[in-house]
């Protein structure tokens, strides 16, 4: 974009900051001061507002609910964090080379780590808690990564180490803060609004940087910054504002106009149809550092949000610290009654008679102190007892704590089941599911889904060398689909050890279970798997022609059995007749043979069954084929349609 100066960057500037100070405003004067005080009773600080009559003196802070800000954050991040995959890629249906889903989920999550993305979103999940909106934003930019090398010296057989730099393209994601964060008041999202923006202050250097970088135009920027006091925040009561730049960064629609070279006559009129999807950089509300059009292949906009708690109809949600600020407020003023009122209880007031102490006593009560008095001092000095803290109040704090629980979904550790059993694990998870279920449905659509495809498409466009994939049509899905899936795994598992072994329907649940599993060799466990359950037609005949060769076999040893027996007969029969008399072992012999002549049936038989499965075997194979495909489409059609894709 090129401008004579800076007098045509006025008319932008003046448009833009005429909407974002009403944005401001707006969110200041409806959500600044609760924010405040979220934030006060989560870090346990203090302050004057809190006090619930004038002669309160203990300045406590109930833990309820940063206990449960913090149970709360700590479920949700085990629930996307705890199972080592926290999210996964599913190729369209008809895409035959299911290899590409995985090879890319496993780049994608590898990258992510690597930018640090687990820290940015425990972070958002804490904003999320605290505030009832969590916000995160997806940067882009160039990194320099500098790693050492072996490289070898020119005219020798020598190698020298040396620090190689190599450029490459960083995504990331990093929290902002919702007091730093402005968007459209009649938006309910982030890409429904006209625009969104975000408001920092940055040292002087970051904007030297970006003009040496050429991300910002040159701008003399002159004087310091007024820099206002954006909510309660005592780290900053006392910082240095002569070296802070307000910087404002605006992502939406524009007119498009402003993005032209200004010309004599242009007057700058608003016009509808001529809104553009741009970014915008504005240094102290008047420089213009950056205007041009969204340089994303996708233009979308590089902010995600989600709420803790839906709110109809709003952008800005509800947190942990809303639904239990009420009952948090009534332990704290309870709590800080009972100390104050033990104060008095254990450190009375004392009553004295001025004119039997001696002149210009300071009477103080404390351990081994000696007061003097003019005549007895039981008459002299004598403490007001105002009686004991009502011992009911321990019943009212141990009520008023259930009800933050209550209302904020918090569980007490203490009261978990054993983690080490099974059974405690399954009732853990599922009770963790139920408590979370909205806040973690919230996140995976709203927030976890469009960050993966956002960022997939960061790195289709610019860091194509490590991204080569022709194919684009993955569907993420994460932490509600990774749980349900475990426990369905959980439910077939207990379902394996009553189905036998033989049964055709072990093979099909075992299969089920390792296509459920987090295994990062999943993909060749399963391959393998449906390789051996794919019948082997040569396998099978070596097996039936190993089976005819020993009944032949034993066929053979049975019919030599058998003539011997017979000519043994033959040859009793023979002594027989010539002795006339007839033999004691003829019986044995007639029960012997006819012993072997039914082994010889019972072989036949078994031949002619052998026979008989083989063929129906062969006959089957075609329709197992086609059963084991069948149930394969039928269980990727459930999941389609359990997990809406």
């Amino acid at each position: 974009m090129n401008y004579n100066n800076d007098n045509d960057y006025q008319a932008l500037a003046g448009w833009l900051t005429t909407r974002l100070t009403a944005w401001r405003q707006h969110r200041d004067n409806n959500y600044l001061t609760k924010w405040d005080e979220y934030y006060r009773l989560w870090r346990g600080i203090w302050s004057y507002e809190d006090k619930s009559r004038e002669s309160e003196k203990s300045r406590l802070i109930s833990p309820a609910l940063q206990q449960a800000v913090e149970s709360s954050v700590a479920e949700i991040e085990e629930a996307t964090f705890g199972r080592g995959k926290w999210f996964d890629l599913k190729d369209d249906y008809l895409d035959q080379n299911k290899e590409e889903a995985e090879k890319i989920r496993n780049l994608l999550q590898e990258d992510l780590e690597g930018a640090g993305v687990k820290d940015a979103l425990c972070e958002v999940f804490l904003n999320g808690a605290i505030y009832g909106t969590g916000i995160g934003k997806i940067i882009t930019e160039e990194k320099v990564v500098r790693k050492p090398a072996e490289v070898p010296v020119e005219g020798t057989l020598t190698t020298s180490r040396e620090v190689q730099e190599e450029m490459t393209v960083e995504v990331r994601v990093e929290a902002i803060s919702p007091k730093e964060f402005l968007i459209d008041p009649s938006a309910e999202s982030v890409d429904e609004a006209l625009g969104v923006a975000h408001e920092v202050y940055k040292p002087r250097y970051v904007l030297s940087e970006g003009m040496a970088k050429g991300v910002y135009r040159n701008v003399d920027i002159e004087g310091d910054v007024n820099v206002v006091q954006v909510g309660f925040d005592p780290e900053y009561l006392n910082r240095d504002a002569s070296d802070q730049i307000k910087i404002t960064e605006y992502w939406g629609k524009v007119p498009k106009k402003f993005l032209n070279k200004k010309e004599a006559n242009d007057d700058f009129e608003y016009d509808e149809d001529e809104l553009v999807e741009a970014v915008v950089t504005i240094a102290n509300d008047q420089y213009v550092l950056r205007a041009e059009e969204n340089p994303f292949m996708m233009e979308d906009r590089p902010f995600i949000t989600y709420q803790h708690d839906l709110v109809p109809s709003k952008f800005w949600g509800r947190g942990i610290c809303e639904k239990g600020y009420n009952p948090q407020k009534a332990l704290d003023a309870e709590m800080r009654a009972r100390i104050d009122n033990l104060a008095l209880t254990t450190t009375p007031m004392m009553a004295a008679d001025a004119t039997r102490l001696p002149r210009g006593l300071k009477l103080e009560v404390r351990p081994g102190k000696t007061i003097l008095t003019n005549g007895d001092p039981r008459q002299a000095i004598m403490p007001l007892t105002l009686g004991q803290t009502d011992p009911q109040t321990y019943n009212q704090v141990s009520a008023l704590q259930n009800m933050v629980q209550m209302g904020t979904g918090s569980s007490d550790s203490t009261a978990a089941p054993d983690r080490a059993t099974s059974s405690g694990m399954s009732m853990m998870q599922s009770a963790s599911i139920k408590r979370q279920k909205r806040t973690l449905m919230n996140f995976q659509n709203t927030f976890l889904i469009p960050m993966i495809n956002k960022t997939m498409w960061r790195k289709i466009q610019f860091d194509v060398d490590r991204y080569p994939v022709a194919d684009y049509k993955f569907v993420p899905y994460s932490t509600m689909g990774i749980m349900a899936k475990e426990l369905e795994m959980q439910q077939m598992v207990s379902m394996l050890q009553s189905v036998p072994k033989d049964s055709p329907a072990f093979n099909v649940l075992l299969l089920a279970v390792f296509q459920n599993s987090s295994m990062h060799n999943r993909d060749q466990v399963v391959k393998s798997l449906m390789q051996g359950m794919e019948p082997n037609p040569q396998q099978q005949q070596m097996q039936q022609m190993h089976m005819q060769l020993e009944m032949k076999q034993k066929e053979a040893d049975i019919q030599k059995t058998l003539a011997e027996a017979q000519d043994e007969q033959a040859s009793a029969m023979s002594r027989t007749a010539d002795a006339g008399i007839k033999q004691p072992n003829q019986l044995d012999i007639q029960e012997r043979l006819v012993k072997l002549q039914k082994e010889l049936a019972s072989i036949d038989k078994m031949k002619a069954d052998t026979d008989n499965v083989a063929s129906d075997t062969y006959r089957k194979i075609p329709e197992m084929e086609h059963l084991q495909s069948e149930t394969m489409l039928n269980y990727a059609n459930a999941q389609r349609t359990q997990y809406g894709n």
